[in-house]
C-alpha cells in the first residue's frame, strides 16, 4: 500500500501510464482527477443558493460559514462545476477556471533589452549588491565603485543570473535618502557593469520613479520595488513607459517606523493576495505590457511567525500566474529562529545555512527567482534542489 499526493497533472498522468497501464489518451483526459484543491471564496463573491446545488451536482464537498465558502474536490470536478456555473454566473465560472490555470503554470520567460531569462526548470539567482553605508548585512563594503565592480565580477563568475543594485538601505529603522544621493551611488557602478557584463541582467532596487527612469535609460533591465508602487506611485508610469520587468514586493508600513508601530495581520497570506490583486489592477491602468514579478516581502513589515507562514504556504502565490521571487538571505527572522532553537546568536553573515533552509520550501513550492548574498553556495544548493523539484516533470 502507498498513500500518494500529486501536485501536478503531469505527475498523475505519468503514474496512470506507468503503474496502471492506462492508455495514453485516457490518462491524459482523466489526469485532472488526481489533483485535489480547496477553493475559498468570500461571502460577497458568490450566492450560496446558486453555488451549493451546482457543487453538489458536481460531487464537490462544500462548507459555508460567516467567513465565506469552501469547495473541495478534484480539479476535474471543479471544472465540471464551472461547466454548470457558466450558465448562471459566467464571471465567477471564468474566475475559478482562470485561477486553476494560473495555479498550474510553472514556467515563464522574461525578455528585455535583447536578453531572455527562462524561469521554471532552473531557479534564477539574483545577487545582492548594496552600495550603501548602512545595509543590515553588507553596509559599507561596496561604497567604492572599484570594490563594487570587483564583487559583481565575482558574483558573475559564481553563476548569478541577475545583479540587483541597491543605493538605499531599507533595513528596519533606516532613513530615506534623496533620489539624487541614490543615483550618485548607483550610476558609476551601473555604467561600468553594463560595459563589463553586457549580457548580465541588471536590476535596480529602488522605489523612486526618478531613479528607476534614469537607470533604465542607462541600460538597466529590471526594477525591484520594495514598496510595490506605494511609496512613489509615479514609478508605475515609468515601468509602463519602458515595459521592463518589474518586481512588486508586498510591504506593510515603512522601514523607518517598523520598530515603533505594532505589526498586525488578521490573516497574513490572505492580506498579501488581496494587496497584490489591488496593485496589479492599478498597474494595468497605466497600460503596462511588461512582465510583473511578485515578491511576498519576507521581513518587510512581518514578524518571524508571518515569515515562516508565508514560506510554508508559498504555493498560494501561484494564484496570479506570474513569476515569483523570494528574498530571505541573512534576514533577522532566521537569526531569531536559530537563537530560539539552537541557543546561538548569529550575525547576518553567519546565517548562510539558515538562509538556505528558508529558501528550500519557497523553491519547492514555486519560487522562480531567489535574491541572495551568497551566490556560490546558493547555486550549489539549488543544483540539487532543482533536480529533485523538476525530476520527470519537464
Amino acid at each position: 500500500m502507498m498513500v500518494k499526493h500529486f501536485e501536478s497533472r503531469e505527475a498523475f498522468y505519468k503514474f496512470l501510464k506507468e503503474r496502471l497501464g492506462v492508455f495514453f489518451r485516457e490518462a491524459y483526459d482523466r489526469s485532472f482527477e488526481g489533483i485535489f484543491h480547496v477553493i475559498y471564496l468570500k461571502r460577497e463573491e458568490a450566492d450560496p443558493n446558486l453555488l451549493f446545488p451546482l457543487a453538489k451536482q458536481a460531487c464537490l464537498h462544500t462548507f459555508y460559514g460567516e467567513g465565506g465558502f469552501v469547495l473541495c474536490g478534484s480539479e476535474s470536478k471543479i471544472k465540471e462545476l464551472c461547466s454548470f456555473l457558466v450558465k448562471e454566473d459566467r464571471s465567477l465560472a471564468f474566475r475559478i477556471l482562470q485561477s486553476l490555470q494560473n495555479f498550474r503554470k510553472r514556467s515563464f520567460k522574461i525578455q528585455y533589452n535583447q536578453k531572455i531569462l527562462p524561469l521554471g526548470i532552473k531557479t534564477a539567482i539574483m545577487g545582492v549588491l548594496n552600495l550603501t553605508p548602512d545595509s543590515f548585512s553588507d553596509g559599507g563594503l561596496y561604497i567604492e565603485p572599484s570594490q563594487a565592480i570587483k564583487r559583481v565580477l565575482q558574483m558573475a563568475e559564481e553563476g548569478t543570473d541577475i545583479i540587483d543594485i541597491g543605493g538605499e538601505s531599507t533595513r528596519p529603522g533606516s532613513q530615506r535618502i534623496s533620489a539624487e544621493e541614490e543615483l550618485r551611488r548607483i550610476m558609476p557602478v551601473l555604467k561600468e557593469i553594463r560595459k563589463e557584463l553586457p549580457k548580465t541582467w541588471i536590476s535596480i532596487d529602488t522605489y523612486k520613479a526618478k531613479v528607476a527612469e534614469v537607470c533604465l535609460q542607462e541600460g538597466a533591465d529590471m526594477i525591484n520595488d520594495i514598496s510595490g508602487g506605494t511609496f512613489d506611485p509615479n514609478i508605475y508610469k515609468v515601468v509602463a513607459k519602458y515595459n521592463c520587468p518589474y518586481v512588486i514586493t508586498h510591504i506593510k508600513g515603512r522601514p523607518e517606523t517598523w520598530k515603533e508601530i505594532p505589526i498586525v495581520y488578521e490573516e497574513v497570506m490572505e492580506e498579501i493576495l488581496s494587496w497584490f490583486n489591488e496593485r496589479l489592477k492599478e498597474l494595468q491602468t497605466t497600460g503596462y505590457k511588461g512582465q510583473a514579478i511578485l515578491d511576498p516581502g519576507i521581513g518587510f513589515g512581518k514578524l518571524p511567525e508571518h515569515n515562516v507562514e508565508i514560506l510554508k504556504r508559498f504555493e498560494e502565490l501561484r494564484l496570479f500566474g506570474l513569476p515569483l521571487l523570494v528574498g530571505v538571505s541573512r534576514k533577522s527572522f532566521i537569526g531569531i529562529v536559530m537563537e530560539g532553537l539552537l541557543k546561538k546568536k548569529t550575525e547576518p553573515v553567519e546565517r548562510l545555512y539558515g538562509s538556505l533552509g528558508a529558501l528550500a520550501p519557497a523553491v519547492m513550492k514555486g519560487a522562480h527567482i531567489v535574491r541572495v548574498h551568497d551566490v556560490k553556495e546558493t547555486r550549489e544548493f539549488l543544483a540539487l534542489l532543482d533536480t529533485i523539484r523538476t525530476y520527470d516533470e519537464f
